[in-house]
């Protein structure tokens, strides 16, 4: 065994690379929290103004997401090898990559805010100010790309704590701001939504140059510029047969989403804000499921890199066990016993109580399912089979999450539980398919298929 891969997937075990992603991700989702908290202080109008620059957000988020998965994959494969001499290739494209997609993005929002308005149908009297949220937003954009991209090495490198500590900086720094500039506390000017946007640009700006320092300080490499936009075709595909994939399995999970929340708004609002309300206690459980895939996905990545294969096998069986049993103590606690608390941070109806809790039920099979899937899918693009759950993702989100959620919600007169219901086959039938397809080992063949094609010899 290669000492990288040692040092990775032996020494720093599951839990030691999942926690710290864990929080991390806990803390970007918390930052919107607070953020709509701190805004709703000033009125209403406020939260709906910033309603769509959050939303323009997350997509950006996305896009640049899934490019560093990608980068993350082939970094680890690459340490898990031995090769420091391609390490060195993806870290410098990694900038350049990253450089090129968050200044596109940035242009795109920065001169198309008003375009975005417009086909969002934003309200004539918050249409302006949306427009320039939007557009001051996008300022933040390149700064994320890179934040994103530094933290994708760290984590490869099994540094999963960096981008933690960071990221926990910048949201307090981000509160911290937004007191100043939010409320106009202290003769501070009173900027308002845009102070919250200006908050959140200085905040990742910073992070940029903390990233940095601590990706030259744990990795040892030597950055130089002039080697970013330096293209090696060979290794931009490598990328890209990861990223790719991924992205369009997103893809085509937001359209299936968006297609069944159509379906429920026909059901009246209040099964509208209950679907909205618990989709974000969702997102919460879904948490673990993500961070235990990460860390699995960097550990795989090691071991195919380094050609110990049957180590990865073993290394998903384990994280495969974990994770269900940290997710069923999870369904069990969350939805079942604290359902109401948790509900009640977001909504204080009853009759949103009672929408809910018959879901709550549906959410133990849900998630359990979902472990499956996140995690086998995060394995199989360690070892470059990220295909197979792209064309999966496509037959069963829209041959049965879709049919059978229109069938229970409008022909069995479920309502908005039998649009759950549907989201819980498809999760659980995907997952079931993956775990066939890795019990399979066809991965194993392309696995080395990706070995001979780019680490046999060094680049």
């Amino acid at each position: 065994m290669t000492r990288t891969a040692e040092s990775v997937g032996m020494k720093r075990g599951l839990f030691a690379l999942s926690w710290p992603i864990f929080i991390d991700l806990f803390m970007h989702y918390f930052t919107i929290i607070i953020n709509t908290y701190m805004v709703s202080m000033l009125s209403l109008e406020a939260v709906a103004e910033m309603t769509l620059g959050g939303q323009t957000f997350q997509f950006a988020f996305t896009i640049f997401n899934f490019v560093n998965i990608g980068i993350c994959v082939c970094c680890a494969q690459a340490l898990g090898n031995g090769n420091m001499s391609m390490v060195r290739r993806i870290v410098h494209m990694s900038f350049g990559l990253n450089i090129i997609c968050g200044l596109i993005i940035t242009a795109l929002f920065f001169f198309g805010s008003y375009r975005v308005c417009d086909i969002m149908n934003i309200p004539e009297d918050i249409y302006d100010t949306s427009g320039k949220y939007v557009r001051l937003l996008s300022l933040i954009y390149l700064a994320e790309c890179i934040n994103l991209g530094c933290s994708s090495v760290l984590r490869a490198f099994g540094r999963t704590r960096d981008p933690m500590y960071v990221n926990i900086s910048a949201n307090f720094l981000v509160v911290f701001l937004n007191y100043f500039l939010l409320f106009g506390n202290f003769g501070a000017p009173k900027l308002g939504i845009y102070g919250a946007a200006i908050s959140a640009i200085v905040a990742r700006t910073i992070s940029v140059f903390f990233l940095l320092y601590l990706l030259k300080k744990h990795t040892r490499l030597h950055l130089f510029p002039k080697f970013f936009f330096v293209v090696k075709a060979k290794i931009l595909r490598q990328i890209f047969a990861i990223s790719l994939p991924g992205a369009g399995e997103h893809l085509t999970w937001l359209l299936q989403f968006l297609f069944m929340s159509s379906i429920v708004g026909t059901f009246g609002y209040i099964a509208i804000a209950t679907h909205g309300v618990y989709m974000q206690m969702s997102n919460l459980i879904i948490l673990f499921s993500e961070s235990i895939a990460l860390g699995t996905e960097i550990i795989i990545s090691h071991y195919a890199g380094a050609m110990h294969l049957s180590l990865a096998h073993k290394q998903l069986i384990t994280s495969v066990k974990v994770g269900l049993l940290i997710t069923i103590c999870t369904v069990i606690n969350i939805p079942l016993w604290m359902g109401d608390l948790v509900f009640s941070l977001f909504a204080n109806d009853e009759a949103v109580f009672a929408l809910a809790r018959p879901i709550f039920y549906v959410s133990v099979i849900l998630e359990s399912g979902r472990i499956l899937n996140v995690v086998i899918v995060n394995a199989l693009r360690a070892v470059n089979d990220a295909n197979f759950p792209l064309i999966m993702g496509m037959l069963s989100m829209w041959g049965v999450s879709v049919p059978i959620g229109c069938f229970c919600a409008l022909y069995l007169n479920l309502g908005l539980l039998g649009v759950w219901i549907g989201f819980c086959c498809d999760e659980c039938v995907r997952g079931l398919i993956m775990l066939w397809r890795w019990q399979s080992k066809v991965w194993v063949r392309k696995a080395v298929k990706n070995y001979r094609k780019n680490f046999k010899y060094r680049v």
